[in-house]
């Protein structure tokens, strides 16, 4: 209201001014302090009208003034970011400076959007300790979101991160993206529209992703060659697939281990898979809840895992897709993994066969996919001399009700397949949980 105001009074005292110095009323020329007035007059109004910008342009003044709030940090600063939704061009970069809070209004209030991005790829780029994000959001970057490299003590929180154009190709890669960190934590945030992972959390370790709302991705949750990772008490829906636990080769942080999943709503995530061709994620068939691949000491528990039409939860060894790797150090098989008290219930639609787990699964079941399937293959490394499994090493599947099952045995071609869920029904010492040092 009140610029509204200012902007009328403006307009008044221009009208005022023509029509004193043009209309034939006035019939005078006007000395040079009225000469000067008028030019005054009109540049305030022309900087009126460029304060009123059309939706989408750069605030350019806001952005500058990030920057240097960025740049200029000190050990221990606080951001404050204003209420309000500010259009930037550039990324906003924090290198080694500790302890930073970055805290705005409300993930509803304060709005940075990278929608036209011309520079940098991340709309967010931090590489220091301590660092604090909360209560903002993070839009339509050119690439990542918010990334944070090789960093000991990472909070995400009460943040609102994504792409307002859902499932398309063009979006980028992950939402929250820390890699190479300790001690992470992320929660409440809203995380939509990633076209690879929504939360990903990459060759990192003490990890806690809880609380959150992940939607409208290719992958929901991600934990991907990481150790000691707790992921409870999420809501993932409407993704590709829903929570995936991944360990690929090729990395520099190799093998992840112990992740707890658990509590977690993990339903109708049955979208499309939007990802770019030739990534791990382009393989994931729409209609996924879970996936565990190529990782140990995992335990999934107490989730409800429902409204999937290809599949509710797969364990399989990354050499099921079949794609070839040099990683002498990486270990492609899964071993010592828990998988109970889950409440699974299938989806009513068909298996997705435009991708290769779903080819999969089609090749070997049609479109009745069984609710849990593993792949049967087994690291040698994890036998005994007689051919059985080390107990550190089995997959155990109990008490999650009515479910189908099946044993795929891939590495034999399915010849040995077999749906004797009994032989998987075992217990394996239970996983420590995280306890972070923020």
């Amino acid at each position: 209201m009140q610029h509204l105001n200012r902007k009328s009074v403006v307009y008044t005292a221009l009208n005022y001014w023509y029509l004193k110095l043009y209309s034939p009323i006035y019939k005078y020329k006007p000395p040079l302090m009225k000469n000067i007035f008028v030019l005054a007059l009109s540049a305030a109004v022309f900087f009126a009208s460029c304060n009123n910008k059309p939706a989408g342009s750069v605030d350019e003044k806001m952005e500058k003034e990030l920057q240097e709030k960025f740049i200029n940090a000190k050990e221990g600063e606080v951001i404050e970011l204003p209420e309000g939704t500010f259009t930037l061009n550039r990324p906003l970069l924090l290198d080694g400076v500790k302890n930073v809070t970055i805290k705005g209004k409300g993930k509803d209030k304060t709005i940075l959007s990278f929608k036209g991005q011309k520079d940098g790829a991340e709309g967010i780029r931090i590489t220091a300790d301590g660092i604090v994000m909360e209560d903002f959001a993070v839009l339509d970057a050119k690439g990542d979101c918010i990334k944070v490299q090789d960093a000991t003590n990472v909070t995400f929180r009460r943040m609102s991160v994504g792409w307002t154009a859902l499932h398309d190709v063009k979006n980028g890669s992950y939402g929250t993206y820390p890699v190479g960190c300790t001690n992470v934590l992320i929660e409440e945030c809203d995380v939509f529209g990633s076209s690879d992972a929504g939360i990903y959390v990459g060759q990192s370790k003490n990890i806690v992703v809880r609380k959150n709302h992940v939607y409208d991705n290719v992958a929901g949750i991600e934990i991907e060659n990481s150790s000691d990772a707790d992921v409870y008490d999420n809501l993932a829906e409407n993704n590709t697939g829903g929570i995936l636990i991944f360990d690929l080769p090729d990395l520099p942080v190799k093998n992840g281990a112990r992740c707890r999943v658990f509590n977690n709503r993990i339903v109708n995530n049955n979208t499309k898979n939007f990802a770019v061709k030739g990534t791990t994620v382009a393989e994931i068939p729409a209609g996924t809840g879970m996936i565990v691949m190529a990782t140990n000491q995992c335990e999934v528990f107490k989730n409800t895992i429902s409204g999937h039409n290809s599949v509710s939860a797969s364990i399989v060894a990354y050499t099921s897709l079949q794609k070839p790797y040099k990683d002498t150090i990486y270990d492609p098989y899964c071993g010592g993994i828990s998988f109970f008290d889950n409440v699974i219930s299938r989806g009513t639609g068909n298996v997705d066969k435009e991708v290769l787990f779903g080819k999969m699964f089609a090749a070997v079941f049609g479109d009745k996919v069984p609710d849990v399937v593993v792949d049967g293959e087994v690291n040698p490394a994890y036998k005994n001399a007689d051919g059985s499994v080390k107990e550190e090493y089995k997959i155990c599947i109990r008490n999650n009700g009515n479910i189908t099952f099946s044993n795929m045995d891939l590495g034999n071609k399915g010849k040995g397949k077999d749906d004797d869920l009994s032989k998987f029904d075992c217990t394996l010492p239970a996983v420590n949980e995280v306890k972070l040092n923020l």
